[in-house]
């Protein structure tokens, strides 16, 4: 494993590191929780091969996964760095942050988290956060020794990420960034610069980037041998970058992506240019871009969105059209999007700003045409 200063003045992070998300879970709806069984041995061995950051927060998992984690690194606490995160719609009333906060730590049995993020802001909950004075509640908590690094996570355009930042109290930031959503790059170089910590999520696009397998690959001039081993290249050959998170479920997932993150080639010259020439071209065929975040799962229907977006970019932008249209009628995707009631509650939820409930009947209509 391969380690980072975490902006000017954080700590030696390691380059990959565990975003615990999409941990394995059991049950669904609310009686979802985390598969203890399943997940504690991956987070073991991802601190064996040398991952020592670890990002949850206040609802993966159904509120559960913060639990989960505290339990599975508390052998090794004191050796890794502890993230999680607290949307500024928690906070109602004073009082609210600092009685969430510390439910947190009770959770995952610690005295204080390393990082600790106002989570996936934009401008609007950016307001709404230093209304309810969240800001300050933070640097209190940061005072006391409650949490050691103030951060946010980020879902908006460049220049609001830009003016979040400027106020002065981060020191670290989450954002989007990889082969296909390059948007961030110039703002995050400019506060790397200024001595900000940059870690990214969506090295890989919510999979997308694996999922072109070859057929991606073979767009760039590179010497790696996956697309996954691709993207992790080039997210972190990039300056700026301190750390990638990646939602890993499954050991073998896990040895695959430190194995691939131990190289961290530099990225030539003439690599950029062919990721610029290959970018632009994908640009041309995608007319969707989702993270797979999963933010949009809130469909009364119980609709899943990525899983009809995932499939419509395996043909559209990527030619896979057989797996794609086989994934799509396999699942019954297109009589799901028959029951989409129009409500507009999942692209309320899109960090994207994806037209969803739109895009659902526009994805049926394409693989019913072709």
């Amino acid at each position: 494993m391969q380690y980072k200063q975490f902006g000017k003045n954080g700590p030696m992070v390691s380059r990959l590191g565990f975003g615990c998300m999409r941990l394995p879970t059991l049950g669904e709806g609310d009686a979802l929780r985390c598969d203890d069984e399943k997940a504690i041995p991956i987070l073991e061995r991802a601190y064996q091969l040398g991952i020592n950051f670890f990002d949850t927060a206040w609802g993966y998992s159904n509120r559960d996964n913060q639990r989960l984690v505290g339990k599975a690194v508390r052998p090794f606490r004191d050796k890794i760095y502890l993230s999680s995160k607290l949307p500024p719609s928690e906070i109602q009333q004073p009082g609210d942050f600092r009685r969430k906060l510390e439910h947190s730590l009770r959770l995952m049995d610690t005295d204080y988290l390393d990082f600790y993020h106002m989570h996936a802001l934009n401008a609007q909950k950016w307001e709404y956060a230093q209304k309810m004075q969240m800001d300050k509640d933070m640097l209190q908590a940061r005072d006391e020794g409650l949490i050691r690094h103030v951060s946010f996570s980020f879902h908006d355009a460049p220049q609001v990420m830009a003016n979040i930042a400027s106020c002065g109290i981060f020191d670290t930031l989450l954002c989007q960034y990889n082969l296909i959503d390059q948007s961030n790059e110039q703002v995050m170089a400019k506060l790397a610069g200024q001595g900000m910590g940059i870690m990214v999520m969506g090295p890989i696009a919510g999979g997308l980037i694996s999922g072109g397998g070859e057929q991606f690959r073979a767009l760039y001039d590179t010497p790696a041998k996956t697309a996954q081993e691709l993207a992790l290249r080039f997210v972190l050959s990039y300056d700026a970058v301190s750390l990638a998170l990646s939602g890993m479920q499954s050991i073998e997932m896990l040895e695959e992506n430190v194995a691939l993150a131990e190289k961290a080639f530099s990225v030539t010259p003439q690599e950029r240019e062919s990721y610029k020439a290959a970018n632009d071209k994908l640009r041309q065929l995608s007319d969707l871009y989702c993270s797979g975040c999963a933010y949009c799962n809130v469909c009364p229907k119980n609709i899943k969105p990525q899983q009809h977006f995932r499939a419509y970019n395996r043909a559209k932008v990527w030619g896979l059209t057989s797996a794609a249209k086989k994934e799509y009628f396999d699942n019954h995707l297109d009589q799901e999007a028959e029951t989409c009631l129009n409500c507009g509650a999942c692209a309320q939820e899109c960090p994207q700003k994806i037209a969803i409930p739109q895009k659902l009947a526009e994805i049926r209509d394409y693989f019913q045409q072709i």
